[in-house]
């Protein structure tokens, strides 16, 4: 039986009206962890959500299980973007954090698709849902997504699985350490066709995400989108941010401490090539 969301610890929508660190600080208060396995631990993030996460992965469960939140940069725009009713998507969504944070802000009248490739991170997804009395409204692809449907071979480093990668697969050859799984177009389903807010954090997968996705754009429904960017990634990353801008597309980047700030495809590919950065597209 599916749990039910009773009164939150913390509201959400605190993280837009009052100070991030009394925010952070709140959140942190209201952290708690217990081991369910060797292999699953619960915690709950954000004041709100009960979550499975991976005890032996040294890169972002650390983060959810001792501070009860990850990104508060992107957590903030995030909460201030996505409204009720609003069919979203989580593209790399690993444990499901930002699931499960825009299933709270979409409500019961709006979708969460989250896409995960790696298998026992989508299972952890779909027991958060259920936990929290979400499942009518996050659906769980384990799947990749690229700009083709085909195979491609999956390489998750065994201690930091937030930093999973893709590869060709070609020859019929695997990489050491690799596995084979099939990858989609998200334009190839149609109950992937009315997303309207589409967060991508992907490890350099993004820019075949968004070829993948140009269905999508042509219905006009996607109006927002959240990209991990890392310009030393891309072959002409500057051309890359161009072609989505001529979708209609507005660029800000997403500040540590001003939040979204207006900018241009020029100011953001003329810094470090290996500066990660958030990026908002919106129209």
């Amino acid at each position: 039986m599916a749990g039910k969301i009773g009164a939150p610890l913390f509201d959400i929508s605190d993280l837009q009206r009052q100070n991030r660190l009394r925010n952070e600080n709140a959140i942190r208060s209201l952290s708690q962890c217990v081991a369910v396995s060797a292999t699953q631990a619960l915690t709950r993030v954000l004041g709100c959500y009960k979550m499975y996460v991976d005890p032996s992965d040294f890169g972002l469960s650390p983060h959810l299980m001792l501070d009860g939140f990850w990104e508060m940069d992107t957590t903030e725009v995030v909460v201030q973007l996505l409204r009720p009713g609003m069919v979203a998507a989580d593209v790399g969504a690993n444990v499901g954090y930002f699931t499960m944070l825009m299933a709270g802000l979409t409500g019961p009248s709006g979708r969460v698709l989250a896409f995960e490739p790696n298998p026992a991170m989508a299972e952890r997804i779909v027991r958060s849902a259920s936990l929290n009395g979400m499942s009518d409204r996050i659906e769980v692809y384990p799947v990749a997504l690229s700009n083709r449907n085909e195979a491609v071979c999956y390489v998750m480093p065994s201690d930091e699985p937030k930093n999973a990668y893709i590869l060709p697969f070609e020859n019929n050859e695997v990489p050491s350490g690799a596995v084979v799984i099939d990858a989609e177009r998200l334009d190839s389903r149609s109950q992937w066709a009315d997303i309207e807010f589409l967060k991508i954090d992907a490890e350099g997968a993004e820019e075949k995400i968004w070829e993948g996705a140009s269905g999508l754009r042509a219905m006009d429904k996607l109006k927002i989108l959240i990209l991990e960017f890392q310009p030393g990634r891309y072959a002409d990353p500057r051309a890359y941010l161009n072609r989505i801008m001529d979708w209609g597309f507005s660029l800000s980047l997403i500040d540590q401490r001003h939040g979204l700030v207006p900018t241009t495809a020029e100011a953001i590919t003329s810094g470090n090539p290996d500066r990660d950065v958030m990026l908002v597209f919106q129209r």
